[in-house]
């Protein structure tokens, strides 16, 4: 698995194919309920963090850069803009907003940013095809061919910066919760624990995976942890280990 990413990885490199996830695959407004009116809007192209979805409908958030002139009370003023890391606008508030987990951000000069998390629905035909780390999970393992399989796999990894990490001979593939809040610190979203070039585990925060054939299933709180395997108590142990790895101090 890990020489497919790498060649994945100088493809994208020097032929100019990029594996980054586009999520929007166009201009998108957001509303505020399911079918509602629209309340903020994103550009083709950015990234958002997605709930579980409700008849075609996700909830999303997104997180934002933001003038403080344009923040009061905690809400947003309508037309304010919203802007990325590096200062580039990327959509804008169309009604007066709540924000959530907002952070200031001292800057040089006194040139002082407020970051925040925008939240709102939006419906399906907006989200490019297989960017739903959970959707797409569920296609590459209804898959036969165990090397497309790999290769979807290293796909999706370099799609979402997924982080690989060793844990007693098992290898967990980790995508966090990306624009779900505005701290640096976040939790996993979604965890694949492999056995050699084979999933063992999947263990989502949240989220649900559609999954033909499991050996077992346990629901946790938020957590639920799907077994490809008869795992023993010890192992169990490891996948708890690796859970509590992966969240946010």
């Amino acid at each position: 698995m890990k020489r497919t990413i790498l060649l994945l990885s100088f493809l994208a490199v020097f032929t100019g194919y990029s594996l980054e996830a586009q999520i929007l695959e166009e201009k998108a407004q957001f509303s505020e309920k399911a079918r509602g009116s629209a309340i903020f809007e994103l550009n083709a192209g950015e990234h958002i963090y997605t709930y579980e979805p409700e008849d075609g409908w996700y909830k999303a958030r997104k997180k934002v850069f933001l003038k403080p002139a344009d923040v009061a009370d905690n809400r947003l003023s309508a037309g304010a803009a919203f802007y990325d890391e590096e200062g580039a606008k990327i959509g804008q508030a169309l009604e007066a907003l709540r924000l959530y987990d907002i952070d200031t951000l001292k800057g040089f000069r006194s040139d002082t940013r407020l970051c925040a998390v925008v939240q709102g629905y939006v419906f399906e035909t907006k989200i490019e095809d297989g960017s739903i780390p959970e959707e797409e999970i569920s296609k590459i393992l209804a898959l036969k061919n165990r090397s497309e399989q790999q290769e979807r796999f290293a796909e999706l990894w370099e799609a979402n910066d997924a982080e690989s990490r060793e844990f007693e001979g098992f290898e967990a593939q980790v995508i966090y919760e990306t624009d779900k809040v505005s701290s640096e610190q976040k939790d996993f979203r979604l965890i694949v624990v492999f056995r050699g070039s084979s999933p063992y585990t999947i263990i989502t925060n949240d989220h649900t995976v559609e999954i033909e054939k499991i050996k077992e299933f346990v629901e946790d709180g938020d957590f639920k942890i799907y077994y490809f395997y008869k795992v023993s108590d010890s192992q169990k142990e490891v996948m708890e280990d690796i859970i509590y790895t992966f969240l946010a101090l």
